[in-house]
């Protein structure tokens, strides 16, 4: 008998819609809505398994989901047939046959996070939704390019948690994070192999605090060190977040393109 295709999806999309990406009884979600329209492309039930779970509220620029599928509909018009029933805050960018072996969380090897900040007595109303307002007029950017050296590495990042996660341990590797200044705001970019429940908006609330000159740069490691959440800044909000990349051995999907913020391209 024939074996069921594997299929790996690149999607984004628009957080504030969705209660998260995991399917969830009574709530919209991002796994729920992609398989609602495959159903009505195919009329197959499948499980749609995402590279990982992204928070209400937080947005993507490339998760990576996979199916298994006894469809025959030719691989290249795939994603143009899930968007036809896909609602208008989500879209799949491309879709690729994969091999049996591949899973789209199991098989990454890291990932890319970047948090879009406004900085402004104002509220940014162009960018409602999609970048986090800090109200203040200024945050200092060479004191938190100062902290990032005592979060990097392979440490516990306990202090930089929330409650309610379900991993077995607390050891994360944080390869990279590069602060920019963009128009309006800050940019704040993470990579590594892997992130605890609200990881990124902890290290970024703690930045934050670090920018305000309510803290020495120092602090952070602190924190680091006290495996204590309780130590730590306050969460920084979900709408300035987007899962940027998942990272493989091999690019899946052949050559990266760049995409702008906004998620257009």
């Amino acid at each position: 008998m024939e074996n069921p295709r594997r299929i790996a999806l690149e999607v984004a999309y628009s957080g504030h819609a969705f209660f998260g990406f995991q399917r969830q009884p009574g709530f919209p979600t991002v796994q729920g809505e992609l398989e609602q329209a495959w159903l009505a492309v195919s009329a197959e039930p499948v499980t749609m398994i995402g590279s990982g779970r992204t928070d209400t509220g937080v947005h993507a620029r490339a998760q990576v989901v996979h199916f298994d599928t006894w469809s025959r509909i030719a691989t290249q018009q795939l994603h143009k047939a899930l968007n036809a029933y896909l609602p208008e805050e989500i879209v799949a960018r491309r879709a690729v046959e994969v091999g049996p072996e591949f899973h789209s969380n199991g098989s990454a090897i890291g990932k890319r996070y970047v948090y879009f900040l406004a900085v402004s007595d104002t509220r940014p109303v162009l960018a409602n939704g999609r970048m986090a307002w800090e109200r203040r007029a200024h945050l200092d950017l060479h004191a938190m390019r100062q902290a990032v050296p005592h979060v990097i590495g392979t440490h516990d990042f306990g202090a930089f948690a929330a409650a309610g996660r379900a991993t077995a341990d607390d050891i994360r590797t944080l390869q990279a994070i590069h602060l920019r200044s963009i128009r309006g705001g800050f940019s704040f970019s993470f990579q590594g192999t892997g992130f605890l429940y609200k990881m990124v908006r902890n290290l970024v609330g703690g930045l934050m605090d670090v920018g305000r000159g309510r803290h020495e740069p120092s602090w952070m490691g602190e924190v680091l060190r006290s495996k204590d959440r309780r130590q730590g800044a306050a969460t920084a909000h979900a709408e300035g977040l987007y899962l940027w990349r998942v990272l493989y051995p091999k690019p899946i999907f052949g050559p990266n393109r760049r995409i702008r913020p906004d998620n257009s391209e």
